[in-house]
């Protein structure tokens, strides 16, 4: 694939299993090596205790489903290595494209989650997301409302 070229970025969002509550920023720069490894490119990565938020463009030659679950892994074996509890992320993802145009404005949102979410609850937000998206299944699916 040497002369393969991929430019894709994405928004990704997930969260703990079980909304745990327990996540810290010493999580990002793990996730943003994780990232680098695999060939992917970081743009900022943040978050509150119970979910993590990536905007980053993807390696050349993975899926995005390989991708996330390479994070989600490396991840959670890392922090359970960490003696501090055992975390677990939910199953699912949520992953948006961003036009090169929006990334500014989608970092800006990223980079001010801890702020954003004192107003707003993470299952709210992504609730009022997913409706908006003709989704709701994929919010009760995620905040366990089935």
């Amino acid at each position: 694939m040497a002369h393969s070229f991929c430019q894709l970025a994405v928004h990704i969002i997930f969260g703990l299993k079980r909304h745990q509550r327990f996540l810290n920023d010493s999580f990002h720069p793990y996730i943003n090596g994780i990232i680098t490894n695999h060939k992917g490119h970081p743009v900022t990565i943040n978050g509150t205790q119970d979910h993590v938020h990536i905007l980053c463009y993807l390696p050349r030659d993975m899926s995005i489903a390989d991708f996330i679950r390479t994070i989600k892994s490396n991840s959670s074996k890392w922090f359970n290595a960490q003696g501090k509890g055992r975390m677990q992320w939910q199953e699912g993802y949520a992953a948006f494209g961003v036009s090169h145009t929006n990334i500014p404005s989608v970092q800006k949102y990223i980079d001010n989650q801890k702020e954003h979410h004192k107003v707003r609850t993470f299952e709210s937000e992504m609730k009022t997301y997913f409706e908006k998206l003709g989704q709701a299944q994929v919010s009760d699916e995620w905040f366990h409302k089935n």
